[in-house]
């Protein structure tokens, strides 16, 4: 279970530092660009997130290969992390939802897990908490720096690389998995929304000296999302 904790945590670690935004004709100052994402993040309901790992990520003896996340604040998200069993992929799939967390292993069914053990499953829609979650954190980056525009998904976007410290995602993930150094991020903005639609991270994830890669595509922002409650059939 703690072992799982990781790879939901890797997934949530790209989600923790996916925010962003600003726009004017004249070069943002990117601080504001990140304060901004941090407002318009606090106003979102639901949103949607696909997330890529770069070659080498393994979890408890699981490569992982992709993810994808769809969140209703507050409370409820469903998760499906697809990992590489042999030449196979598999799903592994967490839900929260009242205030209880499912899980499915491969090749199992839903199994509603202690509250000890979900302490250990960061909850993906108490990152979008106004005050305790991404809204608050994003402003506090580092060395944040203007790397111009680009389209992302047909949409104008700022382009803004930044710095967050292992404590600040460790925190973020409810101490369940803490980095082991500064995750470098590089993330795209909408211009007139605000609202983050891809990011870059890199570095040490998961283990000191051992730097991986995460992309994660935002979308489907304020669309309505279902969250059902699993059956142990499911």
């Amino acid at each position: 279970m703690r072992d799982f904790a990781r790879s939901v945590a890797l997934l949530l670690a790209g989600i923790v530092l996916a925010c962003s935004g600003s726009g004017s004709t004249a070069a943002p100052n990117p601080n504001t660009v990140l304060r901004d994402a941090g407002q318009a993040l606090g106003r979102l309901h639901t949103v949607a997130a696909d997330v890529k790992f770069g070659s080498g990520i393994v979890v408890a003896g699981l490569t992982l290969s992709s993810a994808t996340t769809k969140v209703e604040v507050p409370g409820q998200s469903d998760t499906v992390i697809k990992v590489k069993q042999g030449d196979f992929l598999v799903d592994v799939r967490v839900v929260t939802t009242g205030g209880h967390t499912y899980l499915r292993l491969p090749f199992s069914q839903f199994t509603e897990v202690s509250a000890d053990e979900a302490a250990n499953v960061p909850d993906l829609s108490r990152l979008f908490d106004p005050k305790s979650g991404l809204p608050a954190a994003l402003p506090a980056g580092k060395d944040a720096r203007y790397l111009g525009t680009e389209q992302v998904a047909g949409v104008d976007a700022d382009k803004v690389s930044t710095t967050y410290t292992a404590d600040q995602v460790g925190q973020l993930l409810g101490g369940a998995v803490k980095p082991a150094g500064d995750v470098q991020a590089t993330i795209w903005v909408g211009r007139s929304d605000h609202y983050v639609r891809k990011v870059n991270l890199n570095g040490p994830l998961l283990e000191a000296g051992k730097n991986v890669q995460v992309e994660v595509d935002l979308h489907d922002f304020n669309q309505p999302v279902t969250i059902a409650t699993p059956s142990p059939a499911a």
